[in-house]
């Protein structure tokens, strides 16, 4: 009886452990490495530049991708997007819409609550949210400057 429990507890613990190196070894470190080499990309793009950071940083994939960063330029809070290559695409130093204001808008209008982000599409700075339920994916987009809707896109349903 002891050499079944002992072999059963053995074939547990081997078990365990090939569960938890599976999970570092495919989950863990490649999650670990795409926000380090994030952190990694975000802080050249300031040091390159001179910029202050104004802790705000966010991947945004759409059409093409673009690194979204706030800093401060002389002293001015800005918006500013990066291409792939980390090449300036665009700045913008103009009033930002409210957010609150945004997102009550897209309730009223989707009945979700969403979370924004700055995003870049077709050459202008954008709140950009994206909202998955069983049945569809739904992306809004607003202009960062007035709140104004841009556009939705619904896959699904």
């Amino acid at each position: 009886m002891k050499k079944h429990t002992f072999r059963i507890l053995v074939v547990c613990l081997v078990i365990i452990l090939a569960v938890v190196s599976f999970y570092m070894l495919y989950v863990h470190v490649p999650y670990y490495n795409y926000h380090h080499q994030l952190d990694e990309i975000r802080n050249e793009i300031c040091e390159q530049n001179h910029y202050e950071y104004m802790d705000y940083f966010s991947e945004y994939r759409g059409k093409s991708k673009y690194y979204m960063l706030k800093v401060k330029i002389d002293g001015v809070e800005s918006y500013v997007a990066y291409d792939a290559k980390q090449k300036l695409v665009d700045t913008y130093q103009g009033d930002i819409a409210d957010e609150k204001s945004v997102k009550k808008a897209i309730l009223d209008k989707y009945k979700v609550n969403v979370d924004l982000e700055i995003a870049y599409e077709n050459q202008r700075f954008v709140y950009y949210g994206r909202v998955q339920d069983k049945e569809s994916l739904l992306y809004v987009y607003y202009d960062l400057s007035n709140g104004e809707f841009i556009k939705a896109v619904r896959l699904g349903e």
